[in-house]
């Protein structure tokens, strides 16, 4: 009994030291995971206004949750250093950690990690011009929004996709995309992602003659890039809408959005990209007008900023509008040339576009066989993992039966004695009642003799009764 109360004391002490120190990790990994979260927000916060800085709250989350060895929060590291290096520009580090993340949300099934994955992936693909390859992408990230109801990343997954469709010309699923993503953006009364979206939207439908739907969407994010005084935004929205009236043969209205985009890239100083689209615009109501010189001059100005910016869409539409001009102005020279200009240009556009997708082909080759690798590892780990769980299993059973096997034994060893104890008892138990059964044996033979000493004997008694008879 006292062996095995001593080995009960100990059995509480180390369950009581085990929890403790299970509490206490928890504690402790509670707080790593805390930190790790500060950090990638801290990351995130910096993307736009300083990447360089993002990555080093990115670097420093990553390497907290390699040493807590927490595998969640690993994914998220590496999905938030992948996206510091998109902002700074290297897109193929990007990648490489972005498929890391993916790897690790696949193994462990981490629902809202796998659709962020799967969204950066796509913007990669986009970035390297992969459009097939990121539709594919994004509409797994669709799926895995859609299954967790993750709203968020289902709109901003749905404009992405509006983007993409209308990249490669498929106007119809772009419009498809674009009224889910507004729907959703909308309910969420996120009003950054509603002028996003919307002017995407505005872009797509513009490239179909739909002017006045065009004009509505466009309406409704200048108000809100307005009221946010994101003013690169508001050029841009402002040349968009010029446009939409120009096309309308609205120069009044056109005229208004037009002079308010000049004075922004003025007051603000906003880079040559903007004058491109603001100064044609103006070339374009002078033309209408009848100032010919004047609008020569401005067109002349947004062609240099084309060429600086390398826009060859804009540059062919631009020598096409001073071609008609000189034209107008019976200079028959500088309308040939210009003419000559934008065919010229057309061809190199056709040869980029044609070298772009030969690029394509060769990329998604690549990555598709890149796919398979990691396909073929991913199988190999998993496998790795179910051996070692197994292996654990194993271990955790064979300490158990160990545990039951003691257990048993001090049992048993604890019944041995009590019946050890018990037999003993009995056995004094019988020892007494022996030497009391002997002792009254003893008494009664005792009496016995007296009798015997005290009575005649049976010949004395014989003979007196037949003296008797």
């Amino acid at each position: 009994m006292f062996i095995f109360e001593k080995y009960s004391l100990k059995f509480k002490r180390v369950l009581f030291l085990g929890a403790l120190l299970s509490f206490s990790s928890f504690l402790l990994s509670k707080n790593d995971t805390l930190v790790i979260l500060q950090n990638i927000e801290h990351a995130r916060e910096q993307f736009s206004k300083n990447p360089g800085v993002g990555l080093k709250f990115a670097v420093k989350a990553l390497n907290l949750a390699l040493k807590c060895e927490n595998q969640k929060f690993i994914g998220k590291a590496n999905n938030t250093l992948g996206s510091a290096y998109y902002f700074l520009g290297n897109i193929d580090s990007s990648e490489v950690y972005h498929s890391k993340a993916l790897e690790i949300q696949l193994t462990i099934n981490d629902p809202e990690g796998l659709g962020r994955s799967y969204a950066n992936l796509g913007s990669i693909y986009s970035e390297k011009g992969l459009n097939d390859k990121a539709i594919t992408y994004f509409l797994k990230a669709e799926k895995t929004f859609i299954r967790i109801k993750y709203l968020l990343g289902l709109s901003k997954t749905y404009n992405s996709l509006g983007i993409l469709f209308y990249n490669i010309k498929d106007y119809d699923n772009s419009v498809k995309y674009y009224t889910a993503g507004l729907k959703l953006a909308r309910e969420l009364k996120d009003e950054t992602l509603c002028y996003s979206i919307g002017t995407n939207f505005a872009n797509t439908l513009s490239s179909q003659n739909k002017n006045k739907e065009a004009l509505f969407l466009y309406m409704s994010s200048y108000n809100i890039a307005k009221k946010q005084e994101n003013y690169s935004d508001l050029v841009t929205i402002c040349n968009s809408i010029c446009q939409q009236y120009l096309s309308l043969n609205n120069l009044l209205s056109a005229r208004k959005y037009d002079y308010e985009a000049l004075s922004i890239i003025r007051t603000y100083q906003l880079s040559d990209y903007f004058k491109v689209s603001a100064f044609g615009n103006h070339g374009i109501i002078l033309k209408n007008v009848g100032k010919y010189e004047e609008a020569i001059l401005y067109l002349d100005s947004a062609l240099f900023y084309a060429k600086r910016n390398s826009a060859l869409e804009k540059q062919i539409a631009l020598h096409i509008e001073l071609s008609q001009l000189f034209l107008k102005e019976k200079k028959y020279q500088r309308a040939v040339e210009n003419l000559t200009m934008a065919t010229e240009l057309k061809d190199s556009l056709y040869a980029k576009n044609l070298e772009e997708k030969l690029a394509e082909i060769n990329a998604v080759h690549n990555t598709d066989k890149k796919d398979q690798e990691i396909a073929l590892l991913n199988n190999q780990k998993i496998n790795q993992r179910k051996i070692n769980s197994l292996l654990v299993v194993i271990v955790v059973i064979s300490v158990i039966a160990l545990i039951i096997a003691i257990y048993s034994y001090l049992r048993k060893r604890k019944a041995n004695d009590l019946i050890a104890k018990q037999k003993e008892e009995v056995e004094k138990k019988n020892l007494i009642i022996e030497d009391k059964q002997k002792e009254i044996i003893d008494s009664i033979s005792y009496a016995q003799r007296i009798q015997k000493a005290h009575l005649p004997t049976d010949n004395y008694m014989n003979r007196y009764l037949r003296d008797w008879n």
